[in-house]
């Protein structure tokens, strides 16, 4: 099977930057070690037609992997990983969301001292954001999920991960610009609250 490229024709800055990450794990990986287990996923875990545009570990112990893949069906799909033993990876979750993935973090979102995983996707004219959760080695979860035309993560006075996201209201009269609004989501008492500004 051919490497992956760093840049492809057409590819979103994003999907260049992913891909270019993952040929630093790559290549990393190689140079300590040939048959380093997490580069089995590479041929073990595709389809055919599937092209990865993110590789990266979850944790500092590198026991947990996430893959992006564009799918054959041109839908791109998250795939997650964990180590099973000494030298195999299982795969444990999928999650699949709009039509073009966007960007991949790990944030300690609801202040537990875990981090969750934080996946920003494009679908059509929306942005997708979606928080992934484990709880004490279980099953992987959302615990957020929301879109609009605009998605930005900020911080708040405590450092915890705040989502604005800006929609179109549909308010404007006849002739007026569309008008918009922005809601602010945050994790608070063990869910997210939500405040509306304009």
């Amino acid at each position: 099977r051919p490497p992956p490229t760093a840049a492809t024709p057409g590819a979103s800055p994003a999907a260049r930057g992913a891909a270019l990450l993952l040929l630093a794990v790559a290549a990393s990986a190689c140079a300590g070690r040939p048959d380093e287990p997490i580069l089995s996923l590479l041929g073990g875990t595709l389809k055919k037609g599937d092209r990865v545009v993110l590789l990266r570990t979850l944790d500092p112990e590198g026991t947990r992997v996430g893959m992006v893949v564009d799918t054959a069906s041109g839908k791109p799909e998250l795939r997650i990983f964990e180590r099973k033993g000494a030298r195999d990876f299982a795969l444990v979750h999928t999650a699949q969301q709009g039509d073009a993935f966007r960007n991949l973090s790990v944030e300690d979102v609801d202040g537990d001292g875990k981090d969750e995983i934080v996946v920003t996707w494009e679908g059509g004219h929306l942005e997708i954001v979606e928080v992934i959760s484990q709880e004490d080695g279980r099953a992987y979860r959302s615990i957020f999920q929301n879109a609009g035309r605009q998605v930005e993560q900020r911080y708040g006075p405590a450092g915890q991960i705040e989502f604005w996201i800006t929609s179109r209201t549909y308010d404007e009269r006849a002739g007026e610009a569309p008008a918009y609004a922005t809601t602010v989501y945050r994790f608070e008492n063990g869910k997210y609250t939500e405040t509306t500004t304009r």
